[in-house]
């Protein structure tokens, strides 16, 4: 482990929107930062930086982050939306603890919410903003559609199925069918043939194989230094970080030949992701090795992205994945527990917020106090990996609940 933790989460609020309980993305981030200033024991003008990822979906007007500042009348030194894709989100928090660490500020306010299917076409809107203009979008492809390609070429390289993917979905079913705002939450606990009864969406990718829209949700995290906890507060260790960027467009994939990040394979693939390297990265950083985390929450929107991000961080060779969902590892009494709150695939996609979803479940269990099912064995330390674009981008955060 490193000597010293680099940052510390003293703070985390979280807020939800369904159909019945419609939010807009301000409310919810507004309601996310109450609550995070009020778990830190800090007024909002003591909050020197303000870090967003990229605007809503559902509001989608241009420096969100100045909007939300002035709507809740925080004035600030600094204030900027870090928009890598959703892996940006994950990477507010690197960015606050470098800003802390310069002395720059003493309290920095990381958060993200959205509401897509609340107020927007999703799917309309998802595949115009991840599809190349020139190659893709005349043809008029879904996120699934593009997704697809790369599980299909993860089967033609490994051997995996339908049926491996069906295991995938079971998993983080099992987790989401006990969370209050999972999306799936309503359909309880599947198993194979459920998923694989369920009709196509892209080939080979089934509806139970894909992650929904879900309702609203919004996240809030206060951090500062290390040394500035107080008595009172129940902080969360950042450890270390790590991101990287690849491309833009599946399209850009496809046509590259070679990347400065040596773990990523052999070119052209499409079975590795900037994870690979964002990971090494956190490791480096943090001191731990994959053996070391006890929780992962990470960025699966469709079953084949599962165990390729497991084996991009460490937890398979390549092209073993599959075996940490199909072995248990990933459930309840494994010894790994992933996407506890039912992940991108069962708790749903708001948009832009997954990401925060998965550090505010990482929180949240390692303070024990989960709104689902908690892990047999309570996590001392977790990782949180964000994603963004068409295999594009990927953060890495290891979190600890000690010092």
């Amino acid at each position: 482990m490193s000597s010293k933790p680099v940052a510390a989460i003293v703070g985390m609020g979280d807020a939800y929107a369904s159909r019945e309980n419609r939010k807009d993305p301000l409310q919810l981030a507004a309601e996310s930062t109450v609550a995070a200033l009020a778990d830190a024991g800090i007024h909002k003008n003591q909050v020197d930086a303000i870090f967003t990822g990229r605007s809503p979906w559902a509001d989608k007007r241009s420096q969100w982050n100045n909007i939300f500042a002035s709507h809740m009348q925080m004035h600030v030194t600094f204030s900027s939306e870090l928009t890598m894709h959703g892996a940006g989100l994950t990477s507010t928090i690197a960015v606050a603890s470098q800003m802390i660490a310069a002395g720059k500020a003493e309290y920095v306010l990381c958060l993200q919410s959205d509401a897509t299917e609340l107020f927007v076409d999703a799917v309309a809107m998802g595949a115009e903003a991840d599809a190349d203009p020139q190659f893709e979008a005349p043809y008029g492809p879904t996120i699934p559609a593009l997704y697809a390609q790369a599980a299909h070429r993860y089967f033609h390289e490994f051997g995996i199925t339908e049926e491996d993917l069906a295991d995938v979905a079971v998993a983080n079913q099992r987790w989401g069918a006990h969370h209050p705002h999972a999306a799936k939450a309503k359909f309880g606990e599947i198993d194979r043939e459920k998923v694989l009864s369920s009709p196509y969406v892209a080939t080979p990718l089934r509806r139970w194989m894909c992650s929904t829209w879900g309702g609203g949700t919004g996240g809030a995290l206060i951090v500062t230094s290390p040394d500035n906890v107080r008595e009172g507060q129940d902080p969360i260790y950042v450890l270390g970080y790590g991101s990287a960027s690849t491309h833009e467009y599946l399209t850009d994939r496809m046509n590259m030949r070679s990347c400065k990040f040596p773990d990523m394979g052999a070119f052209p693939n499409l079975t590795h992701t900037a994870t690979v390297e964002a990971a090494r990265q956190a490791y480096l950083m943090s001191g731990l090795g994959p053996s070391d985390i006890d929780m992962a929450q990470i960025s699966m929107n469709f079953a084949h992205m599962g165990p390729i991000i497991m084996e991009d961080l460490g937890f398979a060779e390549k092209g073993r994945g599959i075996d940490l969902y199909r072995g248990g590892h990933t459930g309840i009494d494994g010894d790994l527990p992933t996407d506890t709150n039912g992940g991108w695939l069962s708790f749903g996609q708001p948009g832009i917020s997954c990401n925060m979803d998965s550090l505010v479940e990482a929180v949240r269990q390692l303070r024990g106090k989960p709104l689902g099912l908690a892990p047999a064995r309570r996590p001392d330390t977790a990782l949180v990996q964000g994603a963004g674009g068409m295999l594009a981008a990927g953060s890495v955060m290891v979190l600890s609940s000690a010092a």
